[in-house]
């Protein structure tokens, strides 16, 4: 029953205008960023005064950057994907013919499956303007600093620890039962608290555990893909430790998004 609830989720949500205005925001921003930085630097790369980036450079900034954009979308999406039945009045519908995890995970799952997408869709992009721009401008493009097996595993592990958002605004939608509630709640959180919290509390050891620190902690392994290592600030936890507390909470706020979702009157 799950492919089939999977498959009916993946239609619904590519019905909607957001799914679609979402990738091309992902696309623009993805290309308009990577762009910039060179023709922000034509002069200083074309005399030498500025070292020319290699592609790896274009594979890791394209990863780097995408959350400023994706995040706030992934956010919106959770929360219009998982509020739309309580909207609608047809979880009941749904749960005549699946259980509730069931039906909560085929949700979640598809918006892990979006992130991962969208995550591939920056490497597409900020690859494909590297590669245009380094050899139809400066004639300087090579392959020759790429790691391939850690540019494989980066959109892996940039999904991972984007998970907890997406849980985060499952949960808070499922408490409230509102698409509205999950939108304001999630974006409240990302966009203005806990960039206040970082900000406010910079280098003190707790806030390495916000859910930004962890994520901030893994983009230090997309060095890998130029074959760098760069170690990461004491203040942060280290890239792996990063990805486990990162599933950790995941897995602990769809728990309790499982556990409150099974105990709450959906009928009628």
């Amino acid at each position: 029953m799950f492919p089939q609830l999977f498959a009916i989720e993946w239609t619904r949500l590519t019905r909607r205008a957001l799914f679609w205005l979402s990738l091309t925001a992902v696309i623009l921003f993805t290309g308009y960023s990577q762009r910039y930085y060179y023709t922000a630097n034509v002069a200083r790369l074309f005399n030498g005064d500025l070292a020319m980036p290699g592609f790896s450079f274009d594979l890791a900034t394209a990863l780097d950057q995408v959350m400023l954009i994706a995040q706030p979308l992934l956010i919106v999406m959770t929360a219009v994907v998982l509020g739309s039945d309580y909207t609608q009045r047809t979880t009941h519908h749904w749960l005549m013919r699946t259980s509730r995890p069931a039906s909560l995970m085929s949700k979640f799952t598809l918006l892990a499956l979006i992130t991962f997408l969208i995550h591939i869709l920056a490497f597409l992009v900020g690859g494909g303007i590297g590669w245009y721009v380094k050899s139809q401008t400066f004639q300087t493009f090579s392959l020759a600093n790429v790691n391939w097996l850690a540019t494989l595993a980066a959109p892996i592990y940039m999904t991972l620890v984007t998970l907890p958002y997406l849980a985060f605004t499952l949960l808070i939608t499922v408490a409230s039962r509102s698409t509205i509630a999950g939108i304001v709640v999630g974006l409240g959180y990302t966009q203005f608290m806990e960039t206040m919290l970082s900000r406010l509390f910079a280098g003190l050891d707790w806030t390495r555990w916000l859910m930004y620190n962890l994520y901030l902690s893994a983009t230090y392994l997309l060095n890998g893909i130029g074959n760098q290592t760069v170690s990461v600030p004491p203040h942060l936890h280290r890239s792996v430790p990063a990805l486990v507390i990162a599933a950790a909470y995941t897995l602990i706020l769809l728990a309790l998004g499982i556990g409150l979702f099974n105990r709450q009157d959906v009928g009628g």
